[in-house]
């Protein structure tokens, strides 16, 4: 599961480094998966500027993952904001093995990462700007 040892201090402390992002980025993404031999929770990618488009082609078909998304969010007043956002991917042809490992860990993920309201993502050609900022706009 999501262990306290060095590996997932390691997670932890990337993550952080998400909050601290370029203000001239629009999105920063890290993506972590579980290490199903050691059951870990690992590093699986990080990007410092990527498109939706790329992102999506970057996520696994049938596998889930973490994915931490720093985004660029311009409000109507004209402010800016850089919301760290969970994306809890989960397709549903993720095998059951893989999905219940995913649903048992997602909290303890959330918790040390202090990473809160994880938005599901099933389908992830649903996954957009438009997608985000639905979600986003739930809690504002």
């Amino acid at each position: 599961m999501f262990e306290r040892g060095a590996k997932a201090k390691g997670v932890v402390e990337d993550v952080k480094r998400c909050r601290l992002n370029d203000p001239n980025a629009d999105r920063l993404v890290y993506i972590a998966k579980i290490d199903e031999k050691t059951n870990t929770v690992v590093k699986d990618e990080q990007f410092d500027s990527i498109s939706f488009e790329e992102l999506v082609e970057e996520l696994p078909d049938n596998m889930p993952r973490y994915v931490v998304l720093s985004y660029r969010q311009r409000h109507p007043d004209g402010r800016v904001s850089f919301p760290l956002v969970f994306i809890y991917y989960l397709p549903t042809t993720a095998r059951p093995k893989s999905r219940m490992l995913y649903a048992s860990t997602q909290q303890a993920f959330s918790k040390e990462t202090q990473l809160s309201n994880p938005y599901m993502l099933v389908d992830k050609e649903q996954l957009d700007q438009e997608w985000i900022e639905r979600h986003l706009n739930k809690f504002s």
